[in-house]
């Protein structure tokens, strides 16, 4: 996010960009970050409940 605003402050220097360009990439990035977040999240605890039901199988066929 502080990558893509800094791009847009130096093409800021040749061109007029609006404030509201600039505050909808800083939205959009934020979001993006929070959606990703969000998905692993759930991936990794997907699979840490198989791991533990294969925990679980191992037990009971034992």
């Amino acid at each position: 996010a502080i990558g893509a605003l800094a791009v847009i402050l130096l093409v800021t220097i040749q061109y007029e960009i609006h404030e509201i360009i600039t505050g909808l990439v800083g939205v959009a990035l934020i979001g993006w970050s929070f959606f990703s977040s969000v998905r692993r999240n759930r991936a990794l605890a997907a699979a840490e409940g198989e791991s533990k039901e294969n925990e679980t199988e191992a037990v009971l066929n034992s």
